[in-house]
């Protein structure tokens, strides 16, 4: 087949165009795929401290916050202590450090009704703070919205880490949450003591429990 030779260079020049829109689709899907698979965990740790990790969601707050810096081997072994000792569980189940080292940086911080910062917050923004820095997930902002939002776990014997549990302090609506932890704790931010952690089976909260359920976080 005779080609003109006056539209040759056009011809060239496009397929050259069509070759690199095709090498740029080939490399966003190629992002794309490592966005989405990049992990919001832990990265490379190896339990007993010979290994860091990296928080990999978005940081709230101060950009020194140090549940999102490399910690060191001894300061993960002394995590793990720490919060084993407190919810009566081998050191080696402490394996989601992101949460645990977030929950180091808040654990005392002051309650304070419709507070969202370590100079006071209140029960629903901790957890909205946490899922946020610990899950990457955008939760809602009141306890009640978190309640509706969930997928419900009816049995407290199946509940799992990062599960929301509800109460109802006052009145028939639910009034406050907390994250359950494991072994029957959970962390919350309390009226009278701030941020802590207590324990599911004390008379006051087993009084007042009204649900708990489980943030659908592959879809935050």
């Amino acid at each position: 087949m005779r080609i003109n030779q006056t539209l040759l260079p056009y011809m060239l020049a496009a397929v050259i165009l069509l070759t690199g829109c095709h090498a740029a689709q080939q490399t966003t899907r190629t992002a794309g795929a490592a966005k989405v698979n990049n992990p919001c965990f832990i990265e490379d740790i190896t339990l007993g401290g010979k290994s860091n990790y990296i928080s990999h969601c978005p940081e709230i707050g101060s950009s020194k916050s140090r549940s999102s810096q490399r910690l060191k081997s001894a300061e993960i072994i002394a995590l793990q202590e720490k919060y084993a000792s407190i919810l009566g569980v081998d050191p080696k189940n402490i394996t989601n450090l992101p949460l645990y080292a977030f929950l180091d940086e808040w654990i005392g911080v002051p309650y304070r009704l419709g507070g969202d910062s370590k100079k006071g917050i209140d029960c629903s923004a901790f957890v909205r703070r946490l899922y946020d820095h610990v899950y990457c997930v955008n939760l809602v902002r009141t306890a009640l919205e978190q309640f509706n939002y969930c997928s419900y776990v009816f049995d407290r014997d199946h509940l799992k880490e990062g599960d929301l549990v509800f109460f109802r302090t006052r009145g028939k609506r639910i009034t406050h949450v907390g994250v359950y932890l494991g072994n029957n704790y959970f962390v919350h931010a309390s009226r009278t003591q701030g941020v802590t952690i207590s324990n599911m089976n004390d008379m006051y909260w087993q009084r007042y429990f009204a649900g708990a359920g489980t943030i659908p976080i592959d879809q935050g």
